[in-house]
């Protein structure tokens, strides 16, 4: 099956648009059954007073017989299976009975003669060039079947009008050749078209079958960077959560103050640590989409006043002017992601401005605010601009400086954004500094807002008897030694089998469990707590969860399970705060 085109096709896309061509042959040839076995039967019928009726059934039978075996050999002998040597065989096969098809229709010019029957001779060119331009769809997809077949029909019939049986008529010879040229013109445009198109098929399904694989090496290369992600913070998050513990019970016992001193700079290292670790959290969280927008009523100038405390030795520190314009508005927003955003930002702008301010105002539009943060810094220049919002992504540390973060403030930025639907827009020019505005809704309803109160870490809870489930000896030591110093009872065990043990050989019935969510052989915090709930007959006993891990699968089972979750390192205030909440 040759493809009569000019555009330079491979050996496996010819090889592909050939076989496309096939199927619709065969679909085109099966349509036309119907007529190429009945139309005969009526020509017959119509011409059955003019010719003898043992011309007639002869002709009826032999193209009876043509019809049923090019039936046989597309619908029964060909197979899409088959090798080349045997798809040249049936094309060939093909080839030669559309050959003798067009002789048996070309042969009726000389069965009626033109000048004793011209109205009769008249129908049967119409019926004839009928069947013709009806193999204009088979010929757009198989041309050499469509000019084997034609060219038979047309030659014998133009050939009869020239010579003359017993007349000639050349100027309905004439017509016809015009009419065949024009035919395979306009044959010959489709089917070019048709193998283009085809090929553009083939191409863009390539493409797309690229994309995909390219997309599902996208999400795989995300799957694996969340699976580190979670294995890095969870085995970082171990020794820093016993390190916390540690360090909280130790400031107690420390009494000089250079050893205070000392103790304020471990202090803050550990706080350090903690911000990155909960920036990788922040992110694992979104990924999991366990962080859930809780919207309300709340005071814009309770938030600032956050940035003012938080912010303003930092930024004093490096002499730079922090200005925060206290403000009576009230927002409808997540109170705690708003706060953890301009945290990102205000943070983020301290950190890369070395002279000048960072400011930080709103402007009223309508039922909306614009809170804007200004600064002085080095400014970005528009081809970074987007690449800023990106993971890791950090404008001139090529050495990793650690004083810089981890790159992931502004990722958070605008995941958060987007998550709470707040509209971010940033407006910096290289060495003029950067403008971040943030389109936060007004709240019409204002109501009191209640403050959270500082708990009394010196509030005695003496009244608790805790169980423990960590198999990290160091955590469990820490936490039993943090504990007892807040004067609770404490159990501590490595699974859930191995405190079912010490439940059942001692008298101690506790009335909080802590535990980490993962154990050792795949077990899991949760399904301890399950375990040990059971064993006391007790499902309302209060549980906590400590988890260091950061996968989203993981994240969600936890949330799913309706304890109290806690992220490593937990802060003992932190901790604290949760175990007075859960009496």
């Amino acid at each position: 099956m040759k493809i009569f085109n000019k555009e330079e096709y491979t050996e496996k896309e010819l090889s592909l648009i050939q076989s496309e061509n096939r199927k619709q042959y065969l679909q085109l040839f099966k349509s036309t059954i119907f007529v190429q076995t009945t139309l005969p039967l009526i020509l017959c019928y119509i011409f059955y007073a003019f010719l003898p009726t043992i011309v007639l059934i002869t002709w009826f039978v032999a193209t009876l017989i043509i019809t049923l075996l090019r039936v046989y050999v597309n619908y029964f002998w060909y197979r899409d299976d088959f090798d080349a040597r045997k798809t040249k065989v049936f094309e060939f096969v093909s080839l030669f009975f559309s050959f003798l098809s067009g002789c048996l229709l070309g042969v009726t010019v000389l069965i009626i003669d033109f000048s004793q029957y011209p109205e009769a001779s008249v129908f049967l060119i119409l019926v004839v060039f009928g069947f013709s331009v009806g193999t204009v769809g088979i010929g757009s997809y198989w041309f050499e079947h469509f000019l084997v077949y034609n060219i038979t029909v047309f030659f014998i019939y133009i050939v009869v009008y020239f010579v003359g049986f017993p007349e000639s008529y050349y100027s309905l010879a004439l017509y016809l050749m015009a009419f065949l040229a024009f035919m395979i013109q306009i044959v010959l445009t489709f089917h070019k078209n048709n193998a283009q198109n085809f090929w553009l098929i083939k191409r863009n399904e390539k493409m797309a079958n690229a994309l995909a694989e390219k997309k599902k090496q996208a999400e795989e290369f995300a799957d694996s960077r969340t699976r580190f992600l979670a294995s890095a913070s969870h085995d970082l998050r171990q020794p820093l959560q016993a390190l916390n513990l540690f360090l909280s019970v130790l400031k107690t016992e420390i009494d000089t103050d250079k050893g205070q001193r000392i103790f304020n700079q471990l202090e803050k290292c550990t706080d350090d640590f903690n911000e990155l670790l909960e920036s990788i959290l922040d992110i694992s969280k979104i990924d999991a989409n366990t962080l859930v927008v809780e919207k309300d009523v709340c005071s814009l100038n309770d938030i600032f006043d956050n940035l003012k405390r938080q912010f303003q030795l930092q930024a004093s520190d490096k002499g730079l002017n922090l200005s925060i314009d206290m403000t009576e508005y009230h927002l409808y927003a997540d109170a705690v992601l708003l706060q953890r955003v301009l945290n990102n930002i205000v943070g983020n702008a301290i950190r890369y401005t070395n002279s000048g301010s960072i400011e930080v105002k709103c402007v009223s539009q309508g039922d909306h605010l614009m809170i804007e943060i200004s600064d002085t810094g080095p400014g970005i220049n528009k081809e970074e601009q987007n690449k800023i919002f990106e993971e890791f992504y950090q404008l001139n540390n090529p050495e990793r400086n650690q004083k810089r973060g981890l790159g992931l403030g502004l990722s958070i930025v605008k995941r958060l954004c987007q998550l709470m639907n707040i509209p971010l827009t940033l407006n910096s020019k290289e060495n003029q500094g950067s403008n971040f505005i943030l389109v936060v809704p007004l709240s019409n309803n204002v109501k009191p807002i209640e403050s959270i109160k500082n708990l009394d870490v010196e509030l005695r809870l003496n009244a608790k008897r805790v169980l423990v489930i960590d198999d990290d000896a160091s955590i469990r030591a820490g936490l039993e030694a943090l504990l007892v110093q807040w004067e609770c009872q404490v159990m501590t065990a490595e699974s859930g089998n191995g405190a079912l043990k010490m439940l059942d050989n001692s008298s101690f019935i506790p009335n909080l469990i802590i535990a980490d969510y993962r154990l050792r052989n795949n077990k899991t915090g949760v399904e301890a707590i399950n375990k040990i709930k059971a064993f006391l007959n007790n499902e309302s006993l209060p549980a906590i969860i400590i988890s260091g891990d950061t996968e989203p699968s993981r994240l969600k089972e936890v949330a799913n399970s309706g304890y109290i979750l806690l992220h490593k390192p937990v802060r003992p205030a932190q901790l604290r705060m949760m175990i007075q909440r859960s009496s």
